[in-house]
């Protein structure tokens, strides 16, 4: 399945309900002579039931079909990924980014 990634700037906090994220870093991985485009970030809750606190995890959009090929309403650029379904290959992945940034044990697909 191909869909749209959104490219937000890293370092800058992205506001929600409950309180915010922040994306670390974004960067890929080649795969297969593919490029897998993953996201490094950070949550910070500040109102939720349960209190404040915080998580880092890792975001995998998926492959790279194109480029910052537009751009939203916002001026944000866009890139078309395909999805990476496979259980398979998610586990294979999920070890690869586990290895590299082992401090991140959250790892989600979207």
């Amino acid at each position: 399945m191909v869909c749209e990634h959104v490219h937000y700037p890293t370092g800058e906090e992205v506001r929600s309900i409950a309180g915010y994220y922040t994306i670390l870093e974004e960067d890929v991985l080649h795969l297969d002579g593919r490029e897998l485009l993953y996201l490094v970030e950070i949550a910070h809750i500040e109102t939720s039931c349960c209190g404040a606190g915080g998580v880092g995890f890792i975001l995998v959009p998926g492959y790279i079909v194109s480029r910052h090929e537009s751009h939203n309403s916002d001026g944000l650029p866009v890139s078309r990924v395909e999805r990476v379904v496979d259980p398979a290959e998610r586990e294979l992945i999920s070890g690869l980014l586990k290895r590299k940034y082992p401090h991140f044990h959250q790892i989600s697909f979207a």
